[in-house]
């Protein structure tokens, strides 16, 4: 019964991904391509990921505050997230995209045409099983794992885990899931173990629990320092505990910083409008999750290794350190 509901909860989510994939202004999945974004209006798109993960309804969040104290239509796109959302800002396909520092950084993925908005939150590397016998890296040796959804920032920061950490992807049954079907997995019994990278809490991870028994796995800090000193850009950090319920103890991982950044022609003007919307309206964005909840004008810019926006850089001047 559990696994018809959430191949029932797939097939909805995937019509939804498909249907809005086009510009909306509001969280409404209901809501069709909006006639308000209408002539004269000049309409702002930003890439987002999953509708089960984070990007998600805090992209449609704050493209609800924008629209409305701007003069301008503001709209989301589903996407697959990180990698996908930062090759359709540089080709302008979208003006505004979310993506996990590394992959931004990375010489994997041409930093062409992107400018930096602003620094949002970290993401945990949340690696979820419902077996009770998985309780470090080493443990996935012949588990059926799934790495994140093709162009994820997820499996690009979970390749590079397991690759520092000596885990050889040939030992594992290996998959590449979205995160609403890396649920649906642990749930049916088609996987042990889901890798998710993520503000915390993961609505997916809240839903699971409802229904499985689930653990977190941890990694330790070895893995972590190996990874650090291969690639910049990474943290050793806690999921703290009762982030989820039922997970009393905190649990060890490795987290990167999430950046909101835009193609290099949007103005400056709008640029700093956008930036001064988030930091102006902070509480009403973290409504939409809280994973927001603590940014601050004064870490918008810090290590960021591509160009700030002219437009971000004059807002943040002015008002870093008030």
């Amino acid at each position: 019964m559990k696994s018809l509901l959430w191949v029932a909860i797939i097939f909805l989510l995937s019509g939804c991904t498909n249907a809005h994939s086009e510009i909306r202004s509001s969280y409404d999945l209901s809501r069709a391509p909006s006639e308000e974004l209408a002539v004269g209006k000049k309409s702002i798109v930003l890439a987002t990921g999953d509708v089960s993960g984070v990007y998600y309804p805090l992209g449609a969040g704050l493209m609800t505050i924008l629209e409305e104290y701007n003069e301008a239509a503001f709209g989301t796109r589903v996407t697959n997230a990180s990698i996908q959302n930062a090759k359709l800002v540089s080709s302008n396909e979208v003006e505004l995209g979310i993506s996990m520092a590394d992959v931004l950084y990375s010489d994997e993925l041409s930093q062409k045409h992107l400018k930096v908005l602003t620094n949002l939150y970290r993401n945990y590397m949340q690696i979820v099983t419902s077996d009770p016998s998985i309780e470090s890296l080493s443990d996935l040796k012949g588990k059926r794992v799934s790495l994140g959804a093709e162009g994820s920032g997820t499996r690009f920061t979970a390749e590079r885990l397991l690759d520092t950490a000596g885990l050889s992807q040939e030992k594992m049954d290996i998959s590449y899931l979205s995160f609403t079907q890396s649920a649906a997995g642990i749930n049916n019994g088609t996987i042990d173990v889901a890798f998710l990278s993520s503000g915390l809490p993961n609505p997916v991870i809240e839903r699971l629990l409802e229904e499985e028994n689930l653990t977190l796995v941890k990694v330790d800090e070895e893995a972590s320092k190996r990874l650090n000193q291969q690639y910049e850009g990474y943290d050793w950090q806690e999921i703290p505990s009762h982030t989820y319920e039922g997970i009393t103890e905190p649990t060890p991982t490795v987290t990167v910083q999430n950046v909101l950044y835009a193609n290099e022609e949007l103005s400056n003007e709008l640029a700093y409008h956008i930036v001064e919307g988030i930091y102006e309206h902070l509480d009403e964005w973290a409504a939409y999750h809280p994973a927001v909840a603590n940014m601050t004008v004064d870490e918008a810019a810090t290590d960021i290794a591509i160009p700030l926006h002219p437009g971000a850089k004059q807002y943040i001047n002015e008002v870093g350190g008030k």
